[in-house]
């Protein structure tokens, strides 16, 4: 279990994912979710026993995920100007 590409941690985020999707949280990705434990909650470590992963991935509430979501699309927002977003803007019909 030392990284995030094992298959039982690949089940428990998938697991956690569909939690979310029943929850009504559908643009919640997989990347997502791997992101914000090995970013937020595993930053200082990833725990070594499965059981404590598991605790880690059902313990996180819905609320939290959506919080950190929401704070990294934020600070990832900072590091564009306007100018990046013209292409969106251009292509979507008003």
């Amino acid at each position: 279990m030392e990284n995030l590409d094992s298959q039982q941690l690949n089940l428990l985020i998938t697991l956690r994912l569909r939690q979310l999707h029943n929850n009504g949280l559908k643009g919640i990705l997989f990347d997502d979710l791997v992101r914000m434990y090995r970013d937020f909650i595993w930053k200082n470590g990833q725990p070594v026993h499965l059981n404590e992963i598991a605790s880690d991935v059902f313990r996180v509430s819905d609320e939290t995920i959506v919080r950190w979501l929401a704070t990294e699309s934020k600070i990832d927002g900072y590091r564009y100007s306007l100018e990046d977003f013209l292409p969106m803007l251009e292509d979507e019909e008003l």
